[in-house]
């Protein structure tokens, strides 16, 4: 049987490239996939030349949530509605002239982004609730964007995950028992919490 037929993607989850994936076990996976990434280093570039600092500088950025308070998560200060949010931030639509720092600007854009992970995350979640979410990858470092994260679903425990050498480490769990007896290591993910039940913002 087919694991893939068990449940089926909705035309708005196949227009917002939702796909299934199968586990190693046979079991379906549904993916929300957004290359947040690339709009982070295209908009970082452009930050840099407006504000005359190395591109590199948003990683001194610490979150700060007196910025938070003065900008808005929402996109509909956005004229242009033409282009599909999950494709592109509205960040790239706004003119870098109102803002009067870097930080408030950087800001800004993690919140533009957030927008566009919550909508991501949304369309695997569906009508369940998340009592965990792990990040890891480059956004795990980022201290805005963690703490945002945490700040759009309260409901749940937000860990920034680091694990070395991941492809291989998850290859090496999926065999585990056909090559090594002993038990595997509890220590192989270091993990970071963030929670708006907490209050655990950094």
């Amino acid at each position: 049987m087919n694991p893939f037929n068990q449940v089926a993607l909705t035309e708005n989850e196949l227009q917002n490239d939702c796909l299934c994936y199968m586990g190693y076990k046979g079991n379906q996976v549904k993916a929300s996939r957004l290359f947040a990434g690339h709009e982070h280093e295209q908009q970082t570039k452009r930050l840099a030349t407006h504000f005359h600092v190395s591109e590199d500088y948003y990683k001194a950025i610490a979150f700060d949530s007196s910025i938070l308070s003065k900008l808005s998560m929402s996109a509909d200060t956005i004229s242009d509605k033409e282009t599909p949010i999950l494709n592109q931030s509205v960040f790239d639509q706004r003119s870098l002239s109102e803002f009067r720092d870097y930080e408030t600007a950087y800001h800004q854009l993690m919140l533009d982004i957030m927008t566009q992970q919550v909508l991501s995350t949304n369309l695997v979640l569906g009508d369940k609730v998340a009592n965990r979410i792990f990040v890891d990858g480059g956004f795990s470092k980022n201290s805005v964007f963690m703490n945002l994260m945490a700040l759009a679903f309260p409901q749940a425990e937000v860990y920034a995950a680091t694990v070395a050498q991941a492809s291989s480490l998850g290859a090496a769990l999926a065999i585990h028992k056909h090559w090594n007896h002993k038990a595997i290591p509890t220590d192989m993910i270091e993990l970071k919490l963030y929670s708006a039940k907490h209050d655990s913002f950094a």
